[in-house]
């Protein structure tokens, strides 16, 4: 295999900037209306432990309808279609999440808000597989890891700024009436939903197939399909690695999110501080990987920088002792995963079939969101039981027993999900 980095074409380089452009704008969309906000949203509408499960396993849970995409695409026609019109429904479940804060009757309050993160998360895992089969046939193969990875590196780029930025201003209009901090969340949830929408601008000039590409006798998607299929067992294996690792990360969500909120008693202001530490190294670990994917391939670099993100791991277990500092280098090593995410996604693009893939796709990562969130859910009304109402128990030497179990269990399957990945061929992860 030649080891020199393939050239991006002026077509390729293009269709890069309007992929970037979008991200940057779905990124900020998507910070403002999930994750930190989102989840201490919903603490502040008094949702307790359960609550909190059901709400960090919710869109991997019913992202699994996913695996509908080619029915929808009898009806939709082409995947672009598809992509555009699942957004645009997304947004408008997103409408419903500040919503739920007006309701005159507060135990509606909190039902709405999960029905609507349902709605949003089925159609927007629609709309991310259809999206994701569209970019790989626009995208030549020999250049998807520069590719993804300017993707990937304008997400993360806005993840660092947009939070930190509207976690500020809204701590500046912070006042001691509760209905002031409701607006306040109410404006950022609406200004996000706006930014996604604002988002399908940059790609909706990009056709659904690039038919001259198809035509020319160079052309990387005719020599793709020239080429022998991966055999069944790399789908296989990489299948079984991205369930085995769910399986055992997501026993953790709650637990994180416990240890972060109520042990350590983080603001949100130093929660995006830690993330936008772990967004810019991600950054790094993303460019990095997407020119040795691009060069040496997928499956090796995915294994090891699996390996090396589970050793963040242990620094959790340390700060159950009340020291917030051990989040630093748990957050710092899981910088890597832009170098895991990259690689599962284009290696799972490798072992796929071209042009016809989202099932492959949607069974594959939407499988493994459902699991785990089947597993966030099993941890987290785990730990309820387990702890008092306060969220942590902080008396006997057994007060902190089960996130220690939890994590411990956790950290032993994420070292071993990389044995999965032996059952794709070296050529293949190449």
């Amino acid at each position: 295999m030649d080891d020199q980095t393939p050239v991006l074409s002026p077509e390729t380089e293009r269709l890069s900037r309007s992929v970037v452009q979008n991200q940057l704008l779905f990124s900020a969309g998507y910070a403002l209306t999930t994750g930190g906000f989102l989840y201490y949203f919903a603490s502040h509408l008094g949702a307790g432990t359960r609550t909190i499960s059901i709400l960090l396993a919710l869109p991997e849970l019913v992202g699994v309808l996913a695996v509908f995409t080619p029915a929808l695409l009898i009806l939709f026609r082409n995947r672009k279609r598809l992509f555009v019109a699942s957004s645009i429904l997304a947004r408008l479940f997103t409408v419903l999440i500040p919503a739920a804060a007006l309701l005159p009757d507060d135990d509606l309050r909190l039902p709405v808000l999960i029905g609507a993160l349902a709605g949003q998360g089925i159609l927007q895992a629609v709309a991310f597989t259809a999206y994701l089969s569209w970019l790989s046939d626009l995208a030549p193969e020999r250049n998807w890891g520069r590719f993804f990875a300017r993707r990937d590196i304008a997400r993360l780029a806005v993840l660092i700024v947009v939070p930190l930025l509207a976690t500020s201003i809204k701590s500046q209009l912070r006042t001691s009436a509760e209905f002031w901090e409701t607006i306040g969340y109410i404006a950022v949830f609406v200004i996000g939903n706006l930014l996604q929408l604002v988002s399908l601008i940059p790609l909706l000039k990009w056709p659904a197939v690039l038919a001259e590409r198809r035509s020319s006798p160079d052309d990387s998607a005719r020599l793709d399909d020239r080429q022998p299929r991966p055999p069944l067992r790399a789908y296989v294996g990489i299948v079984l690695f991205s369930w085995w690792l769910s399986f055992f990360q997501g026993l953790t969500q709650t637990a994180f999110f416990l240890i972060t909120y109520r042990q350590l008693g983080l603001s949100l202001r130093n929660y995006y501080l830690l993330t936008g530490t772990m967004y810019a190294l991600q950054m790094f670990a993303a460019a990095w990987a997407g020119r040795i994917g691009d060069r040496f391939g997928y499956r090796d670099l995915l294994l090891w920088s699996t390996v090396l993100v589970a050793t963040s791991v242990p620094c959790w277990m340390f700060s159950l002792n009340g020291d917030p500092r051990w989040l630093i280098p748990a957050y710092m090593i899981w910088g890597l995963f832009g170098a895991v995410n990259l690689a599962l996604q284009n290696l799972l693009l490798k072992v796929t079939p071209r042009h016809r893939n989202t099932f492959h796709l949607a069974f594959c990562r939407q499988g493994a969101g459902l699991i785990a969130g089947l597993t966030g859910l099993a941890g987290g009304f785990w730990l309820d039981s387990q702890i008092n109402p306060s969220g942590v128990r902080t008396e006997g030497p057994g007060a902190l027993e089960p996130f220690l179990i939890l994590l411990l269990i956790s950290f032993l399957g994420r070292i071993l999900a990389p044995a999965w990945l032996l059952l794709i061929p070296g050529r293949v992860g190449r």
